[in-house]
């Protein structure tokens, strides 16, 4: 190796610090990680390939193989400001199929311990535009705890030549010792390899490209030089990520020269030179925007309110009559300020208020001339911003490149002010309030340090971490759990030998007991001991399946944690159940918005898949009678047997569900009820089941009864104090399938009541932030989002399938930012709607769900809410589905019993949801990834439709309602034929009076094979009803292939 003698000093040092920690392989042993394009897919226990791809990301990684060409393949690693990758040396396959053993690995043994090797050696090529701070980079993850390795930054003695090219393939040696930390010294356990990004600073990130990468005890020679830094070719863009990811240079704080330009340095600078009256604050007197002073800084301060933000205005402010300036503030010579060709702005800031992944404090400008122009928002945070992010409690640096605040409009001449922004009316929280010192612009880059204004870096101090309360997982904050951080009198059983504590078992103690299962334990439960746990944290594996009798397990609170693995199993060949329980009560001292009590799952791998039971909605063949005790059923019933349970859904007809005080000007009671089944006969065409108690209502022939027994029940003990919830973030697996979940969900149709809580500024527990003493403001009293099954913001594609869900106080199904598949469900008394659409980015199928309405909700449309609740507050009235956007196909869905509002509802308004972006998860369209919901429609010649991308087909309701089909927002282009398609509907309706399908602000749509119908003599039904169109010439909606049967009114309002 040709080394200068200071790198080849250094070099050997490393080495043989990592030679004193673990003895290397023999030389001749190399360990080849990806050598040609086989290596890129993971090996089954007999080495052969695997379909499963060792990305860490695929979606920015690819292998490619040089099948015509003596090259050697290579990865190609595409990052993104958001995104690394790279490769995983991870097992890919273990579960009950292989008894938990690993099967497919993409290393012959995964999670390898790199200090038997004394270098990781790859070639590389690499593109992007780099600078002091963004150069190419890798580092590594270990498998448990997820520590990270030291980051490498890929030029210098590490590469060939000094530094990478994107022409020339580059060998890189690197010490494995250099990837060791204070926290990681062994690095064993390596589970990926990511080759890094720059972050959301930069537009233009890395582009790698690896091959023959492997570990060996014998590197190549390779020729050091100095290392030179391409420079910027491109601004930065404002960052997006409000969690620090930049940490402070050791580099003192700058010291003023000629190129800079105080704009605000004391309260001299509040006014005008010329007049102390006058002000030179934007928004001053509304905001009561004033200095003072403190022992480190002169300081103005901004209180944002909802509807303003303040700051500083610049250049002339009065004129005497011959037009010329005679009270000027900053740059004090009556002219508008040139920025176009200075360097940075800066300035030491503090900030409270109530931020989240929507409200971060941010800065602009305004200018240019009239009509003024207005900068790019930069939000102070990331690499703006010393430590990554400001708080209250003490001065940080901002330090801005003035080409990040320009547009493609304006280059920043002429400026009017500078703004520090509120968040505005759709924030609830407290708005920004900006603390602000020494505010310049300089053609010298100023160093962030950790602690301005002091002249040299402070040592970063954390607080007690026993003070912290929560940690932030992917989209929210959740209590913290731990064995040192259980209550009073609460014992922690740590799971050994892949075995369930046995010492468990001698406590007595109700909701006082927690399991752990670790990381790297395998664990099944196949018991029915009567302990009622208080929490089981799943870190490692949990299945829970019978072997040779049924399983019963209660528990408050199931956490599965990122990596971790819970399943919940029966075997088709058995008649052996589960039945999960649970039993807790909410604590709100260290739990305010209530995300335990139920099974919830940060990034984890959530299976919960009983025995497929068959068609799940079976036809009446006969009216049943009051006092009847036998039910005959078509033969699709087949699948039944004694003991099972179906539903049986109100067919009452005639009540008056249009008048103003219904139900209270009816005796109305809910006519749904369930029948257990004691015998059956199925000797004829038909089954002839007999119930264990005879049935109090009629229910009509042709109407359905939704069978509801599964393998598997997962329901709230009675003796609980809170309802549970199932809620899945993050990455993992989330498939519910053939699960029955009763009484499930604590979110109401009352009005949204949430509480309100932020970090404590005054501690802090790490520079990452995501580790915090929460402080609340406001306790909710019906906390948003604890449904009966909820995939929340999950970064995978969900599967709901075949399951029955009982009893939910507010929705069943929720896909909230998710893509899920939602099928084949039974779904009896949601009383707020069966499936919930929530954020209009959905894309997965709603396909052949049965839904039982039984009359819940608040009977009151989206309309009255949606405004004061910033759109959170949404089908409370008593749906069937709900969907807030375009993007999912419902089909072949039915609607039976008794909704509030509509068996079926499209509130489509852009507020609050239009700026929201498609995620990419597995089996999205690849058209809509990443865009926004203006983004797809103004794509889209028309716009945006309901067949653009899913489509309404085939779906059904035979039902009491008030409307069938509620229509709302869906907007139209001028001169259009055709707009949304409802196709192959039918709609009848049981009540007395209401509409088959009702539209609100829209203009067309086309009706394809639909049937509206009445069932009472002499009813009020008006089949299609139009209403608000925002003046334009209504034509709703255009009729095809449409009948209408026994209503009294074909269209009615605007139409």
């Amino acid at each position: 190796m040709k080394l200068s003698a200071p790198i080849a000093l250094v070099l050997l040092a490393k080495f043989q610090n990592c030679c004193a920690k673990t003895a290397p392989r023999d030389l001749q042993e190399d360990a080849i990680i990806f050598q040609n394009y086989d290596d890129g897919f993971a090996k089954g226990d007999q080495g052969d390939k695997v379909g499963t791809p060792c990305f860490t990301d695929g979606r920015w990684v690819s292998f490619v193989e040089n099948s015509s060409s003596a090259e050697p393949d290579y990865m190609n690693i595409a990052t993104t400001k958001w995104h690394s990758g790279g490769y995983r040396m991870a097992c890919m396959d273990r579960g009950s199929h292989t008894n938990w053993q690993c099967w497919a690995a993409c290393q012959p043994t995964p999670y390898p311990n790199f200090l038997e090797w004394g270098y990781l050696i790859f070639e590389a090529k690499v593109s992007g535009v780099f600078d002091s701070i963004c150069q190419p980079s890798i580092g590594l993850t270990k498998k448990y705890p997820q520590y990270q390795s030291n980051v490498i930054t890929l030029n210098g003695a590490y590469v060939d030549g000094g530094s990478l090219s994107d022409t020339e393939w580059k060998t890189v040696v690197i010490p494995t010792s250099d990837f060791t930390t204070e926290q990681w010294t062994d690095v064993k356990g390596v589970k990926d390899i990511h080759f890094r990004n720059c972050g959301t600073g930069y537009s233009v990130n890395p582009t790698y490209q690896v091959r023959s990468l492997k570990l060996t005890g014998m590197p190549p020679d390779i020729q050091v030089a100095p290392v030179t830094l391409s420079p910027t070719k491109f601004p930065t863009p404002a960052p997006t990520t409000p969690l620090p990811t930049r940490m402070p240079t050791s580099v003192p704080s700058f010291v003023p020269t000629d190129d800079y330009w105080p704009v605000w340095e004391t309260s001299v600078d509040d006014h005008t030179q010329e007049n102390p009256d006058k002000t030179c604050f934007v928004n001053q007197d509304r905001l009561n925007i004033a200095s003072a002073s403190d022992a480190d800084a002169e300081y103005f301060t901004i209180q944002t309110d909802k509807w303003a933000g303040g700051g500083i205005l610049f250049g002339c402010q009065l004129k005497d009559s011959n037009y010329n300036c005679i009270e000027s503030c900053f740059g004090w010579d009556g002219l508008k300020p040139d920025w176009s060709e200075k360097g940075y702005l800066t300035f030491l800031a503090k900030i409270e208020g109530d931020f989240t992944e929507t409200c971060q404090p941010t800065i602009s400008l305004t200018g240019g001339g009239w009509p003024r122009s207005s900068s790019n928002k930069i939000q102070l945070g990331d690499i703006y911003v010393d430590q990554g992010y400001l708080v209250s409690y003490e001065w940080r640096r901002v330090m801005i490149p003035v080409d990040d605040l320009k547009t493609s409009d304006w280059n920043l001449n002429s400026l009017y002010a500078m703004h520090f922004n509120s968040c505005g009316e759709e924030h609830d929280g407290g708005q920004p309030k900006y603390k602000i010192s020494a505010v310049a612009v300089t053609n010298t880059a100023i160093d962030l340090i950790s602690s301005p204004p002091s002249s040299s870096p402070s040592e970063y101090v954390s607080d007690n971490p026993l003070l912290a309360t929560h940690r932030f997982y992917h989209t929210n904050w959740y209590p913290l759990v731990r064995a040192d951080r259980e209550p009073s009198g609460n014992m922690w059983y740590v799971a050994e030998n892949n075995s369930w504590p046995a010492n468990v078992f001698s406590h007595t103690l109700s909701r006082s007991a927690t399991v752990h299962i670790p990381q790297g334990q395998t664990v099944v439960y196949s018991g029915a001991d009567s302990i009622i746990y208080d929490k089981i944290v799943v870190e490692g594996s949990l299945t829970i399946q019978p072997i040779s009798s049924d399983v019963s397990l209660t528990a408050g609170t199931i956490l599965v944690e990122e990596g971790g693995e819970l399943n919940i199993l029966t075997d088709e060949s058995s008649s052996f159940t589960v039945a999960v329980h649970i039993d807790g009560a909410l604590d709100h001292s260290i739990d305010p918005e209530e995300q335990m009590i139920g099974i919830v799952s940060l990034g984890g791998n959530l299976n919960i898949v009983g025995n497929d039971v068959g068609n799940v909605m079976l036809r009446l063949a006969q009216t049943v009678t009051s006092g009847s005790q036998t039910v005959e059923l078509h033969a699709e019933s087949a699948n039944l047997q004694i003991g099972n349970e179906i539903i049986l859904p109100d067919t009452q007809t005639g009540l008056p569900v249009g008048h103003w005080d219904f139900p209270n000007n009816v005796n109305y009671v809910d006519q749904t009820e369930s029948c257990v089944i004691s015998n059956i006969d199925a000797s004829l065409a038909t089954s002839v089941i007999t119930c264990e108690s005879p049935l109090q209502y009629d229910h009509t022939a042709g109407s359905h009864a939704g069978h509801v027994t599964r393998s598997i029940t997962v329901k709230t003990s009675p003796n609980s104090d809170d309802r549970g919830h199932i809620l899945h973030t993050g990455v993992g697996k989330f498939h519910i399938n053939n699960t029955r979940i009763e009484q499930f969900g604590r979110t109401t149709t009352d009005m949204i009541d949430s509480t309100v809580m932020s970090p404590n500024p005054d501690l802090k527990f790490g520079q990452d932030g995501l580790t915090q003493q929460m402080v609340v403001s406001h306790f909710g009293t019906n906390q948003i989002a604890r449904y009966a099954l909820h995939a929340h913001h999950s970064m995978v594609e969900g599967i709901f399938d075949g399951n029955a869900i009982l009893y939910s106080p507010r929705d069943g199904c929720v896909a909230h930012d998710s893509r899920v598949h939602i099928t084949k469900n039974v779904i009896v008394g949601a009383d707020g709607t069966g499936i919930f659409l929530e954020d209009g980015t959905e894309t997965g199928p709603v396909a052949n769900n049965y839904i039982i309405g039984t009359g819940g909700g608040s009977r009151g449309g989206d309309d009255g809410r949606f405004s004061i609740q910033k759109g959170k507050d949404m089908a409370h009235g008593g749906f069937g589905i709900w969907c807030r956007g375009e993007l999912a196909p419902v089909l072949n869905n039915h609607c039976e019993g008794h909704f509030g509002v509509a068996p079926y509802a499209f509130f489509v308004h852009p507020n609050f949801v239009s700026g929201k972006i498609v995620k990419d998860v597995p089996g999205t369209n690849v058209a809509l990834v990443g865009k926004t919901i203006s983004e797809i429609a103004s794509e889209l010649e028309g716009g945006l439709k309901l067949q653009s991308y899913g489509g309404f087909i085939g779906n059904s309701a035979v039902a009491t309602f008030q409307v069938g089909i509620d229509l709302s927002y869906f907007s139209s282009h001028e001169n259009e034929l055709v707009g949304s398609i409802i196709e192959g509907a039918t709609i009848r309706n049981l009540a007395l009076d209401g509409r088959g399908i009702s539209t609100v602000h829209s203009q067309i749509f086309t009706l394809e094979n639909v049937i509206i119908e009445g069932t009472v003599p002499d009813n009020t039904i008006t089949a299609i009803w139009c209403n608000n169109c925002n003046q334009c010439e209504l034509q709703t909606p255009y009729v095809g292939d449409v009948q209408f049967n026994n209503v009294q009114t074909l269209r009615g309002g605007n139409c």
